[in-house]
């Protein structure tokens, strides 16, 4: 580890190989930086969802690190690891992060670090992976079916997996080297369900085949992360009792399991807190697509020329459309990258405090949102942001925006696929909406009643095109829709009170006409803290992370948000209709305040601009393209040149380099 950082610009650099370069020993950072450009080009024609390649690669990185707990331990280098992993090659990242933030990360958290004596985790000879998912049921993470029996006379575990609904998925199907997994499964002990804890699991010997009592399908293609996933199940595999991540948890002489959680939930939720470290960090990495697709569009947006009709020849971001989407996209990218500071941030604080005793939102949906619910907010609205950013800036590329070379497609894809990984957005916001719910409908939490937002006066502390105005927005409708959800929940638990029919699932009857509801709700929660943190860093830019106009960007993103949430903030009166139809013309202005300033900005806000540099970001576009594709410009193109938009089995072509 680098224990003698330097002090100064470059720890808050938003190059993420400058920013590697304080937080790992300078010959590292240079042996990591240029891995990843070495695989940016060695894995063109691997077929990675059949092969080792991802471990392999994985273990060229680990060797320019410090061992993985030391790296877990250092959230700042974790996250910068994990953006520049993700900017260079998005199934890259997955790899890294299963290995480092899932399973080493459950060693660490659990206390099972004496699990891995010899260190192939901590250097990745033996990839980790994480099983938590089982494949039959919705919802598998609260009734998660895989057992682990102890025997009391071997004193040590065996894995079952009850049936083919519960067999777990992972990117294990490549065999060939070492493989283990942090498997979530449920302690019996005799006939005492003890609830779910994690065990670290052989899924391939040394020999790369699988373990005893280990079964892995053939390969599943997942093209927007092209990786070897499959199934797993479990036949009696052992497990030695020192693989048990207890977590201050024991099974005593007799035979009785003695757990210091006060109750099922509160052992699930700690079993599943490392996906703290996934919330925490993967917003970094969001921002960072984010802040390279949004300087890849505009530096090809302003060397662009439209021939429309209204004005032959002007350059594209003369056009109001594409000032919005492509300055818009700066400024999301800006506000993100403020969220992701706000995530490492609150993880710090987390882990500084002692862990509690339970859950504090109640497991409704997932899990997710009870392991702690700011984080699992923070997730929720990077993966959705970016992925709407991309999927904007693909069109506003035109069929650019679709070559694989480009990298859109791959950072879109992984976007989108992070709406379900790492914890189902959907679930987190609707586990979110009904808890703040039932906050406000708490007597010591009840609003005081007509005028009590700043509309209902008609006016907000500031003005549109001011930073603090979408804060103040936004919190007024989550207020509102609160206090709404709230109140009808109350009618329909006092309407299922009077009711003759019982039902033998209230609950059910009494959400699910609200779900909907409580799902904006989760949404417009999470919108809140992304504003809060914009506001925050864009009051601090100047402090170790110089932005040019950072309160304009700030102010910019919280107007395409409110354009986006247009109906609820009509629906409630939070806005009047006159202040929506304002909003265009508030994006104009802000527009025009930052067009000189656009340069720096797209410098200061890219993050991999020499790690992911692509066609788009070259002044001539066109001569960049032909070039990467073995032509030059002036002469004709070889009858062999293509451009594709993709194939079945590769992935390099997603991501990689056309520099």
């Amino acid at each position: 580890m680098n224990t003698e950082r330097r002090p100064g610009e470059e720890a808050d650099a938003i190059d993420v190989l400058t920013r590697l370069s304080t937080l790992l020993p300078p010959r590292r950072a240079a042996e990591f930086g240029q891995l990843l450009a070495d695989h940016r080009a060695e894995h063109g024609a691997a077929a990675l969802r059949t092969d080792v390649s991802a471990h392999r690669r994985l273990a060229r990185l680990a060797a320019s690190l410090p061992p993985a707990a030391e790296v877990v331990a250092d959230a700042d280098l974790l996250a910068a690891l994990s953006e520049a992993t993700a900017l260079a090659d998005p199934s890259l990242y997955q790899t890294f992060l299963s290995h480092y933030t899932l399973c080493v990360g459950s060693l660490v958290l659990l206390g099972g670090k004496a699990a891995d004596p010899d260190g192939a985790l901590a250097h990745a000879r033996t990839k980790g992976s994480f099983l938590v998912t089982e494949i039959g049921d919705a919802g598998s993470h609260l009734g998660i079916r895989t057992e682990a029996r102890f025997d009391p006379a071997r004193r040590a575990f065996t894995l079952h997996t009850p049936d083919h609904r519960a067999a777990k998925f992972s990117s294990v199907a490549a065999l060939g080297l070492p493989q283990q997994a942090v498997v979530c499964a449920r302690l019996l002990t005799g006939a005492r369900d003890g609830g779910v804890f994690s065990f670290l699991v052989d899924i391939t010997g040394a020999d790369g085949r699988p373990a005893p009592g280990v079964s892995v399908s053939g390969p599943l293609p997942v093209g927007a992360l092209p990786l070897p996933y499959g199934l797993v199940r479990f036949h009696g595999a052992r497990i030695p009792y020192d693989r048990w991540l207890a977590d201050g948890a024991g099974i005593d002489a007799t035979g009785v399991l003695h757990d210091p959680q006060p109750s099922a939930d509160a052992r699930l939720q700690r079993t599943l807190s490392c996906g703290q470290g996934l919330w925490a960090t993967l917003p970094s990495a969001m921002a960072g697509l984010a802040g390279r697709s949004a300087a890849m569009a505009w530096r090809f947006s302003a060397g662009r020329r439209s021939h429309g009709r209204l004005a032959p020849g002007s350059p594209v971001l003369e056009y109001r459309t594409q000032q919005h989407a492509v300055v818009g996209a700066l400024a999301a990218a800006f506000s993100l990258r403020c969220t992701a500071r706000a995530a490492l941030s609150t993880w710090a604080g987390l882990r500084a405090a002692r862990p509690s005793d339970g859950p504090g939102t109640a497991m409704t949906f997932s899990p997710w949102a009870a392991v702690d619910r700011s984080l699992a907010l923070y997730k929720a609205h990077s993966t959705r942001a970016v992925a709407d950013l991309v999927d904007s800036l693909q069109h506003r590329c035109g069929v650019s925006g679709l070559f694989d070379h480009n990298r859109l497609p791959g950072y879109l894809g992984f976007a989108r696929a992070f709406d379900n990984a790492g914890g189902d957005n959907t679930l987190i916001l609707l586990d979110a909406g009904r808890a703040l719910a039932e906050e406000r409908a708490r007597p010591d939490r009840r609003s005081a009643g007509p005028g009590r937002f700043p509309s209902d006066q008609g006016r907000f502390p500031s003005g549109p095109t001011d930073a603090a105005w979408w804060p103040a927005v936004v919190t007024a409708l989550q207020d509102r829709l609160a206090d709404d959800l709230a109140a009808a929940a109350s009618a329909r638990t006092e309407a299922l009170r009077r009711s003759p029919h019982r039902s033998l699932h209230r609950d059910l009857d009494l959400w699910n006409p609200l779900l909907e509801d409580a799902l904006e709700l989760g949404d417009v929660q999470a919108r809140r803290l992304a504003a809060e943190a914009a506001v925050e860093g864009s009051a601090a830019h100047g402090r170790g992370w110089p932005v040019p106009q950072a309160a304009d960007l700030a102010a910019l993103d919280g107007l395409r948000q409110a354009r986006c949430l247009a109906g609820p903030l009509l629906a409630t009166g939070v806005l009047t209709p006159s202040a929506v139809r304002a909003l265009p013309a508030a994006m104009d202005a802000l527009c025009d305040r930052l067009r000189q300033a656009l340069p720096d900005i797209v410098a200061a806000l890219d993050p991999g601009a020499g790690l992911a540099r692509t066609a788009l970001d070259e002044p001539d576009y066109a001569a960049a393209l032909l070039a990467a594709h073995g032509a030059s410009a002036g002469a004709p193109a070889s009858s062999s040149t293509s451009f594709s938009t993709g194939s079945s089995t590769g992935s390099s072509d997603r991501t990689g380099s056309t520099s």
